[in-house]
């Protein structure tokens, strides 16, 4: 460092102190105006919940294995905010079609839906459902924004050419 910057240095830090120490020197805050007025209007929304109350029950038969998945569910938002996520082999579908509202109790809706084995492969383009497991996703939205809660989400595991297939 030069003799010249040693000298500047030592005098803006001298500067400094002397303003922290001289008594009657306070802080303030900065304010300006601008000749330009704007309003706007903020509505407070409740962010989507999780969907509550949610099942996810399998039929399977004998030999032919799985016949469909009924999911049922509760939420606050209505029909136009629900979707419903299946994922076979990291392809995802979403789907909203087999949805179903099926009630309303003082501002609480009640959905259901149904996929069957043609849905499913349908949704997925899959060559059979005689195996596996599937990840079911349902999602709640906040109305027209892709703005979606946490989903509640299924593991339905597809039992190979028999009972059992499960859901949980």
């Amino acid at each position: 460092m030069t003799r010249r910057a040693r000298v500047a240095a030592t005098a803006l830090g001298l500067l400094c102190l002397t303003g922290v120490l001289l008594p009657g020197l306070r802080a303030t805050e900065a304010a300006w105006t601008a000749d330009a007025v704007t309003t706007s209007t903020v509505t407070a929304v409740s962010a989507p919940t999780t969907a509550t109350g949610a099942t996810c029950k399998p039929t399977s038969a004998l030999v032919v294995g799985l016949q469909k998945v009924d999911l049922a569910w509760s939420s606050t938002l209505p029909l136009a905010d629900q979707r419903v996520d299946i994922t076979k082999n990291a392809t995802t579908a979403r789907d909203t079609s087999q949805i179903t509202l099926t009630g309303q109790t003082g501002g609480v809706y009640s959905y259901t839906a149904t996929y069957d084995t043609a849905k499913l492969l349908g949704l997925l383009n899959l060559t059979d459902l005689l195996g596996g497991t599937y990840g079911i996703s349902i999602q709640t939205g906040y109305p027209n924004t892709t703005w979606y809660a946490p989903p509640k989400t299924f593991t339905l595991n597809v039992i190979l050419l028999g009972l059992g297939s499960t859901c949980s």
